[in-house]
C-alpha cells in the first residue's frame, strides 16, 4: 500500500500556520509519521499519545523529538505553554469535548489549535467503516468544536490518495490495520461496495479530510498570523 496523506496533512499544517520558532504540541501522534515531519522544520516540539509502542516507535524514528505517554484528556504541561497545538485524526479518539478543554489550557493565548479529522463521506473512511465504524464519534467531534469556547478561523477541506496493488491488497491491509481477524463476508461487502474499481488493480482510494484552525478568541494577532501563513 503506499498513500500520501501524511504529506497531505504536513503541507495543510504548513499552510494554515507558522512552524519556526512555535512551541508544538502533537496530540495523537501515533508511531510519529507526520510528527517526523514537524520536527524537521522545528524542533522544540512533544508528541502525545495514549499507546506506549507507538510512543517507542516515534522515539526511535525521530529520535531529536520528544514523545510521551499521555491521554489528550489530562495533559501532565502547564497553562498556556504551547503557540500550536494539533490533534492529527486523533480528535474523535478521545472524549473530544475534554482534550478540547485540555488543548485550549495549554495554548498561548495568542497561539492556534489545528485539527485534522477524516470527513465521514470520504472513500477510504467508508471502506474502513465495514471493519471499524467510528462515524458517530467523528460527528461527536464536530459537534465538540461547535460547542467549545474556541473560535473557528479557517476551516477548509483536502483530499489523498490511497493506492492498493489490487483489493485482497486492501483487505487484508484493512483487517491488519484494525488487528482483527479476517473476515471473508466482511471483504466481500467492501467489494461490492467498491464495484468496478475493486476488480482491476492497482486501486485508488480517495482519502476526505478537513482541517480547522482554532484560537481562544478571534485576536488580531491570530488572523494577521493566518494572513502572514498565505503570502
Amino acid at each position: 500500500m503506499k498513500e500520501n496523506s501524511d504529506k497531505k496533512i504536513f503541507d495543510q499544517i504548513g499552510n494554515l500556520s507558522r512552524l519556526d520558532n512555535q512551541t508544538l504540541l502533537e496530540i495523537g501522534c501515533g508511531d510519529g509519521r507526520i510528527s517526523k515531519l514537524l520536527i524537521e522544520k522545528n524542533g522544540n516540539f512533544i508528541g502525545v499519545d495514549p499507546d506506549a509502542e507507538k510512543i517507542r516507535e516515534a522515539q526511535v524514528n525521530s529520535p531529536e523529538g520528544k514523545f510521551i505517554i499521555g491521554s489528550g484528556e489530562n495533559l501532565v504541561f502547564p497553562d498556556e505553554v504551547f503557540d500550536l497545538v494539533i490533534f492529527t485524526l486523533s480528535l474523535h479518539h478521545q472524549d473530544s469535548k475534554k482534550a478540547l478543554g485540555e488543548a485550549s489550557r495549554v495554548l498561548k493565548k495568542d497561539g492556534l489549535i489545528l485539527v485534522i479529522e477524516p470527513i465521514i463521506e470520504g472513500e477510504v473512511e467508508r471502506v474502513f467503516a465495514f471493519v471499524n465504524n467510528e462515524d458517530q464519534a467523528k460527528i461527536d467531534a464536530q459537534q465538540a468544536i461547535t460547542e467549545s469556547d474556541l473560535t473557528v478561523e479557517q476551516s477548509e477541506t483536502f483530499y489523498a490518495h490511497w493506492i492498493f496493488e489490487n483489493k485482497e491488497d486492501l483487505s487484508e491491509y484493512i483487517f491488519d490495520y484494525y488487528d482483527v481477524p479476517f473476515d471473508s463476508n466482511l471483504a466481500q461487502k467492501i467489494y461490492e461496495y467498491l464495484g468496478v474499481k475493486a476488480r482491476r488493480g492497482p486501486l485508488k482510494l480517495i482519502d476526505h479530510m478537513i482541517i480547522q484552525v482554532l484560537s481562544k478568541s478571534a485576536q488580531p494577532s491570530v488572523s494577521q498570523g493566518l494572513a502572514e501563513a498565505h503570502r
